[in-house]
């Protein structure tokens, strides 16, 4: 019988960028023969292999990626405003975070700031325009009318990264209809003042973006 294969996390920034970017492959490793008790432990839940896989790296880049990132034996996670996740115990100045989505898991880090990371499989069916109707304002409907899917993923990766770096979600309707987000690398949204990227990856099959508001 062969041994586990061990995670091994791919670096996802690029140069100039001023967060930490890394990502793993979620299939092929038994999560955990890698994970501490309580993440095995929220791991059981699962029955699906796929979700489990996702819920597996994640919890992985959580408790090994992480500390080794911030050099500290183990990080200790609160619930902050409206129940995101947030670092305590001294590095409550880092802002960090997780997306999942198909065959990755993604994590974001950054000193003195809140970030938030979005991954999208952009090849999964989506009704673009009753979804764009729904959840975009008006500009960015009329982006998605003239630009089709590409224009919509990015757009809906987008607008989770910063709701994720606002610590508000979906349920905030008002932040999802005053945003004037556009389908390019970098922005400045003038709403909320975060600043975003965005590219698409993996040959065009994954939407990557990230949220940052700067302490």
């Amino acid at each position: 019988m062969n041994p586990p294969t061990s995670p091994t996390w791919q670096d996802w920034s690029l140069p100039g960028e001023p967060f930490r970017l890394s990502a793993v492959e979620v299939g092929g490793v038994d999560w955990d023969q890698h994970l501490p008790q309580d993440a095995c432990d929220r791991l059981a839940r699962f029955r699906d292999s796929q979700a489990r896989a996702r819920a597996g790296a994640s919890e992985w880049l959580k408790a090994c990626w992480l500390p080794e990132q911030l050099g500290v034996d183990q990080v200790d996670m609160r619930p902050g405003p409206n129940g995101k996740p947030m670092l305590s115990d001294g590095l409550s100045s880092w802002g960090f975070n997780l997306s999942h989505a198909g065959a990755y898991a993604v994590a974001g880090l950054v000193p003195e700031g809140a970030i938030g990371v979005d991954l999208e499989s952009s090849t999964r069916k989506a009704d673009i325009h009753r979804l764009a109707r729904r959840v975009f304002s008006g500009p960015e409907q009329q982006r998605v009318r003239e630009g089709g899917r590409e224009a919509f993923f990015l757009l809906w990766s987008l607008k989770e990264a910063l709701l994720k770096a606002l610590g508000c979600g979906w349920a905030d309707g008002a932040v999802q209809q005053q945003t004037r987000l556009l389908p390019v690398a970098w922005q400045k949204e003038p709403s909320t003042g975060a600043e975003l990227w965005s590219r698409q990856i993996l040959g065009g099959t994954y939407v990557l973006s990230v949220a940052l508001l700067r302490r």
